[in-house]
Parts: structure tokens; C-alpha cells; sequence
């Protein structure tokens, strides 16, 4: 009898230490310290680089460094094994996924090659793509621009807002040759800022621009204060062609949101995309999605007020949606886990 007490003894303790034990493995595969790339300071994503660092420490035992960065640049860090976490656009996701050339910066060609490394975490908030015009122009919608002498105001390679517009313009049959063939020019800045001082000194007749949909952007409201602006209006045809290209949504601009916004207006937006390299272990994304949607009330208040009400269905609602790199393979667990993707 006492021997059959000692075995049972031995074991209940080796079954715990063997648990223990495995809460202590799962325990040691989530990443203690990483780096998040975002966007420049001042932006929405830094700012929300920033609040999920704050729940990371805080709450999930996580240091999370907030780092400055950009769409294209992130990934290409990821890619290069040079951080673990990063944001990108929705709209770069088909060209990751297939290799297709969105930028290129001097004999770098961006994304000539599929990346390798590069998951798909989340889908987080909107940015709308606009083409902006003096209130008083004559243009009032894209197809306006067509043959006609503008000049335009874009950006470096590399930029969305650069990209995008791009699109959205080549849809109308509208290009930077058939602009200069006519007798126009387009010119080239560094910052949304710039872009906005062109116009409002009447040395530009149409800068691409990027907003959010439910918060003003201090460049518009310093142009406001010069001049009114107007959003040229999308057409459905080109606005589908687009649509059928690269990831990205129709939403809404509400009136008022400036002043000069007097309506309603329908416009292309993109969606943030939280992306993490393939080696980051199955145990750090589930703990990263499990705080990210617990916290989502402090994600809105210091990172994005867009963030509020989020659920996991949110956070996964591009998945399926035309060509894009995988996702994370806990995250795809997590979120068939939540009910949110079947």
C-alpha cells in the first residue's frame, strides 16, 4: 500500500512539473522586447505605435519600442530580419504578394520580388486618398483633369500618396506624360505640408493628399485659413477599375469635418495593416491580438479614436480579400477561434 502511495505521489508531481514546465515554455516564447515600426512622429501611426506600446508594457509583460518609419520601409525591414513588427498600407499588399514594382528609389525596385518573411497581423484604420482643388477651380471631378494644362503636386516614390492618386488618375486616362504633353507640370514634394502651402499660393491647381476620415489635419486646416479647398469627386467606372487592382475601400467624408467639406463626400480610403516577419513566435501574435482587442478603449484614446468599438471581425476584415501575403498563423487561429473568419 505505501508503495502504491509513493507512486501515485510521484506521479501528481511529475504531472505538475510537467505542466509547470509548459507554462514555462509557452511563457519564454513570447518576445520580451521588439520594435514596432510605424510612421514619422506627429501621425496617426505613431500614435497608435505608441498606445499598443504603452498596453505591451503595462499589461502584457511586453516591451514594445515605437519606432518611426514607412509604408514600403517597414516591410523592407521585416523582410531583412531587422524588426519583428511593422505597419503598412493595405493597397502594397497585392504587389508584396505577387512582386510588382511600387517604388523605386535610385537601383532599388520595391517590390520587384514577392517578400518572403512578411505576415499579415491586422486590419486596423483608414486613410482617404484625395485630390485636392481651390474651391473656386473649375475642375469638379477626376475626368476633369484629363488633357487639360494642371499643375499637379505629388510626392517622392515611396509614398501612398503618391501611388494611389496615381491609380486613381491612370484610370481616368490621365498621366504625368499626357499632363506635361498638355502643357502642364507636375512638381514633387517632400511633405503634405508643402503640398498645401502650394496651393493655397495658387502655384499649384491639384496636390494629391492623404486624411483621416474622422479627425481634421492640421495641414488642411492652416490651408483653410488661406483658402477654401474642394475634393474632386470619384467616378464609379475608374473607381471600380481601381478597386479591382489593389484592397481598398469606399467610405465617406462627412460634411463639416472642414469647413470647406460642405458635403458629404464619397472617397477611396486604404487600411492600415499591421504585418509581423514569419519568425515571430505563435505565442507573441496571440498575445498581441488578445491585448490589442482587450484594450481597444485605450488604443482609441491615445492612438486613434477609430479604434473604439474595434472587435476581433474588424481587425479581420481584408482576410480573403484579393491577392496579399499570408496571414500569421496564429492570428489566423485566433480569429477563427473568435468566430470572426469561418
Amino acid at each position: 500500500m505505501k508503495g502504491k502511495f509513493y507512486s501515485v505521489i510521484s506521479a501528481v508531481l511529475f504531472a505538475s512539473l510537467l505542466f509547470l514546465g509548459t507554462i514555462e515554455s509557452a511563457q519564454s516564447q513570447v518576445l520580451k522586447n521588439m520594435k514596432f515600426l510605424s510612421g514619422p512622429t506627429g501621425t496617426t501611426w505613431y500614435s497608435q505605435a505608441a498606445a499598443f506600446s504603452g498596453i505591451a508594457s503595462n499589461k502584457l509583460g511586453i516591451s514594445v519600442d515605437a519606432m518611426t518609419g514607412s509604408a514600403i520601409g517597414n516591410v523592407i525591414q521585416i523582410e531583412k530580419g531587422k524588426a519583428p513588427a511593422g505597419l503598412t498600407f493595405a493597397s502594397y499588399l497585392p504587389a508584396m504578394a505577387t512582386g510588382k514594382v511600387v517604388a523605386q528609389i535610385k537601383d532599388d525596385e520595391y517590390f520587384k520580388d514577392p517578400v518572403s518573411k512578411t505576415r499579415v497581423l491586422c486590419y486596423t484604420t483608414t486613410a482617404a486618398y484625395v485630390l485636392l482643388v481651390d474651391a473656386k477651380s473649375p475642375y469638379r471631378k477626376i475626368s476633369d483633369l484629363k488633357d487639360k494644362p494642371i499643375r499637379y503636386v505629388t510626392y517622392p516614390s515611396g509614398f501612398t500618396a503618391r501611388y494611389v492618386p496615381e491609380q486613381i488618375l491612370s484610370a481616368g486616362g490621365i498621366t504625368y506624360d499626357g499632363i506635361k504633353k498638355a502643357g502642364g507640370r507636375v512638381d514633387i514634394v517632400g511633405k503634405y505640408q508643402e503640398a498645401c502651402d502650394l496651393l493655397a499660393k495658387n502655384s499649384a491647381d491639384v496636390i494629391a493628399y492623404t486624411m483621416a476620415t474622422n479627425a481634421q489635419a492640421a495641414a488642411l486646416a492652416e490651408l483653410e485659413s488661406q483658402k477654401k479647398f474642394r475634393i474632386l469627386a470619384l467616378e464609379p467606372k475608374a473607381t471600380q477599375e481601381v478597386m479591382k487592382e489593389i484592397p481598398l475601400i469606399l467610405t465617406t467624408i462627412k460634411k463639416g469635418l472642414h469647413e470647406s467639406i460642405t458635403e458629404d463626400t464619397q472617397v477611396l480610403a486604404d487600411i492600415t495593416t499591421w504585418v509581423v516577419s514569419a519568425d515571430v513566435p505563435d505565442e507573441t501574435v496571440t498575445v498581441i491580438l488578445e491585448g490589442l482587442v482587450s484594450n481597444m478603449d485605450t488604443m482609441a484614446q491615445v492612438g486613434n479614436i477609430e479604434f473604439s468599438g474595434m472587435t476581433a471581425k474588424d481587425l479581420s476584415r481584408l482576410y480573403g480579400k484579393g491577392k496579399q501575403p499570408p496571414m500569421h498563423p496564429a492570428a489566423l487561429k485566433f480569429y477563427k477561434e473568435k468566430g470572426a473568419i469561418p
